[in-house]
């Protein structure tokens, strides 16, 4: 039969769009679907989540002027999101096609009324913010991180629910224009899933920042009111320690993220998915074969550098044959970096402390080297922070490595180089370092594990 495309993807983020654009070089006719090819062409990294947080946290340490790092951010989105476009469509000769994709059948969607065809069919529409049941939240102006980044007027106080990468990150933009900043983590502690140790003193420092943060209690409720004039929003804690009621000018819900799969038409095509997001194997099938599914969409880790090495995959079987699965490669087990944008930043791989413990017992050994003792961070008046190690008695294996300090996102690549390598803290150790430079808090960290291992000579 002859279809319309090759290959279609419905989502031009990192995954569908580098797949579209890798197999058309390899002469396929190939297809991008993007809802909004004006405003959100590149997907949620590049229009509303990785770069325009990060051009924003970087250029509110330079300025506390509103307009002006929002107009920065506006820039470099735009520079990145118009390339993007053009290399896609110019350069590559792919099709993009703007609106809304749903499924029809196994091999035809449907773009506003619009039916195309396709062999081959990539679902890569990423993942949208959770809005957890908090009492009367559906009755509140509430804001998403992508609303944050279309503002006009800086709210006096911020009120954030969440205590993850998204919070910390917008309670820090925002501190740094000027807001009072409130943080409600209903967990423990912040950055959960994260080293406990290491949580706790971002949580300290945040605080000594000038940020208010709650941990231990999630929000009861919230509601809205008007305040001589104008709109005001209140946190409610019904018990605990910091019982009360908080007032802020804006309402940031920062809970984390689903996959996005409401509008896909799944259940009428007959392709599986759970809450988590859609069933795939490790071919990155769906339960219909010719159509794939990667990314967010997929469920966590929800990382763009794990989408885009799932598009990895996907294109290098398909490049070998459409069809003949004995000859493709499913989807390894990858180290992956968790990179959280604080300031300092903070970066790991592996297991926390408490879980290495919970996995290896009375076995496992800690080291830490803080950043105060190493001379780049000295020349750089960037010492807060440290790194920490998580080994095993009598092992080279590196279980662990968690990074708090300057560049911490960089320099935690030598550490995935290493675990996904199986090379030890013999091996850091091992290397010439250049000098002075922060990555030498690395050979320092890994000497002093191999001294906790019992492994130095």
């Amino acid at each position: 039969m002859e279809y319309d495309f090759d290959l279609i993807s419905i989502g031009s983020g990192s995954a569908g769009r580098r797949i579209a654009v890798a197999l058309r070089n390899r002469g396929w006719k190939t297809a991008v679907v993007e809802l909004n090819t004006d405003e959100h062409f590149g997907g949620t990294c590049i229009c509303s989540g990785c770069i325009p947080t990060k051009s924003l946290l970087v250029k509110s340490q330079e300025t506390d002027d509103l307009r002006e790092i929002y107009a920065f951010k506006d820039n470099v989105v735009e520079k990145i999101r118009k390339g993007t476009l053009k290399h896609v469509t110019d350069r590559i000769g792919a099709t993009v096609i703007n609106g809304l994709g749903r499924l029809v059948d196994d091999h035809t969607i449907d773009v506003n009324g619009v039916k195309y065809t396709s062999d081959i069919i990539v679902l890569a529409t990423g993942s949208e913010p959770i809005i957890p049941p908090i009492s009367n939240i559906e009755n509140v102006k509430y804001q998403t991180s992508a609303d944050l980044l279309k503002i006009d007027e800086l709210p006096q106080t911020l009120l954030i629910i969440g205590g993850g990468r998204i919070g910390i990150e917008f309670a820090l933009i925002f501190h740094n224009m000027g807001s009072n900043v409130v943080i409600f983590e209903g967990t423990d502690y912040l950055l959960p899933g994260e080293d406990k140790e290491i949580s706790d003193d971002i949580k300290s420092d945040l605080i000594s920042k000038g940020i208010t943060i709650f941990t231990g209690k999630f929000v009861d409720s919230v509601s809205e009111s008007i305040i001589d004039g104008k709109t005001k929003f209140q946190v409610n804690l019904d018990s605990g320690p910091n019982k009360g009621e908080y007032t802020g000018d804006a309402l940031l819900v920062a809970t984390g993220r689903k996959a996005r799969v409401n509008q896909l038409n799944l259940d009428e095509v007959g392709i599986l998915y759970n809450h988590q997001g859609i069933e795939v194997n490790g071919f990155l099938q769906t339960s219909i074969p010719n159509i794939f599914a990667i990314g967010d969409v997929i469920g966590n880790p929800m990382f763009t550098n794990w989408a885009s090495y799932q598009s990895k995959i996907v294109l290098e079987n398909l490049a070998k044959s459409r069809n003949a699965s004995d000859q493709w490669e499913v989807l390894p087990q990858k180290i992956i970096p968790r990179i959280s944008f604080s300031i300092p930043e903070f970066a790991a791989i592996g297991l926390t402390e408490e879980e290495a413990i919970a996995k290896f017992g009375d076995d496992v050994v800690v080291h830490k080297f803080y950043n105060r003792w190493l001379g780049k961070s000295i020349i750089n008046e960037s010492t807060n922070g440290y790194l920490k190690g998580i080994g095993i008695k009598g092992s080279d294996e590196i279980i662990g490595l968690h990074i708090w300090g300057d560049k911490a996102g960089d320099l935690i690549q030598l550490g995935v180089l290493a675990m996904e390598n199986d090379l030890g803290w013999s091996r850091l150790a091992d290397l010439v370092y250049g000098h002075p430079v922060l990555i030498e808090a690395i050979y320092s960290l890994s000497v002093g594990m191999l001294n906790q291992t019992k492994l130095s000579k």
